[in-house]
């Protein structure tokens, strides 16, 4: 069982905005990025400590957000297809790309990870939904996949894992994970064919490492308003969550992350215009 806490979100004057991404910095900072297109900043105990928004938001919000190894906060700027670089105190370092379908530019880039190398992965979707990697710099390397319904093709890749020279993937509206190499090459669906695990629009998932149980892994089903975990090779372990506004319930969650420090799970629980903690017991 878990405690649930909630976190209180900041409003925007009179508007309530909602959280959409979370990245957590490796000394416990939570950053979370709205549907106000702002980059909010909380402590591990979910006090506010600072804000800033977005350059431009005019055409849409971002959908994304990292914190990479050297401290930078990358945004994924969805509706402005460009990738924006941050210090952890909202000064703008950088962007990378444009619109467009060639190597380095993106449609609608939505998802962000980070290997041991200190390459980065940007899962696109748009009717050219693809993953492309790039160095440290942001130097373009490789990309993989496609818009389809195949394996190895996506349908809003939407979150991403890197694990072992491995890259998975929230094939979102295809409702499955998929792998590759991270040098490219598509490995499989993860799960037993036989059996598969039914999924609701998988929107993120993050590597659990807590307690003295294997690692597994953890989903936001934005369908199915629950946390999945799942093992390492996709057999069902649990769900937490039903469709509702009550504690233990969700409303399109969109993505999550672990807290480092405190160990915590943190829900983007978007449909409530809320922040989800899940304390174990």
């Amino acid at each position: 069982m878990a405690e649930v806490k909630h976190w209180s979100f900041p409003p925007e004057g009179i508007k309530s905005p909602a959280p959409r991404a979370v990245a957590v910095s490796p000394s416990g900072n939570v950053f979370v990025i709205d549907t106000a297109a702002r980059v909010i900043v909380f402590d591990n105990e979910g006090k506010l400590l600072r804000q800033w928004k977005m350059p431009e938001f005019g055409l849409g919000n971002p959908q994304g957000v990292a914190v990479f190894r050297d401290g930078r906060v990358v945004v994924a700027d969805t509706h402005y297809s460009r990738l924006v670089f941050f210090d952890a105190e909202g000064k703008e370092l950088g962007r990378l790309g444009s619109f467009g379908k060639e190597t380095g530019q993106f449609i609608y880039p939505i998802s962000l990870v980070q290997d041991d190398a200190e390459n980065f992965y940007v899962g696109e979707y748009g009717d050219h939904d693809r993953v492309q990697k790039f160095a440290k710099d942001g130097r373009f390397l490789l990309e993989f996949g496609s818009f389809g319904t195949e394996p190895g093709q996506f349908q809003r890749p939407s979150g991403m894992v890197w694990r072992e020279g491995k890259v998975f993937v929230a094939d979102a509206f295809n409702n499955r994970i998929q792998v590759f190499g991270d040098d490219g090459p598509f490995l499989g669906i993860l799960g037993d064919e036989k059996s598969p695990v039914e999924l609701h629009y998988p929107y993120d998932l993050v590597v659990d490492f807590r307690g003295t149980y294997e690692p597994s892994f953890l989903l936001v089903e934005y369908g199915g308003n629950c946390v999945t975990r799942l093992s390492l090779t996709g057999r069902l372990l649990g769900r937490w969550g039903t469709e509702g506004s009550g504690v233990g319930q969700l409303v399109t969650p969109w993505r999550l992350g672990i807290h480092p420090q405190t160990g915590s799970v943190l829900v983007m629980d978007t449909g409530n215009r809320r922040i989800v903690e899940l304390k174990s017991k």
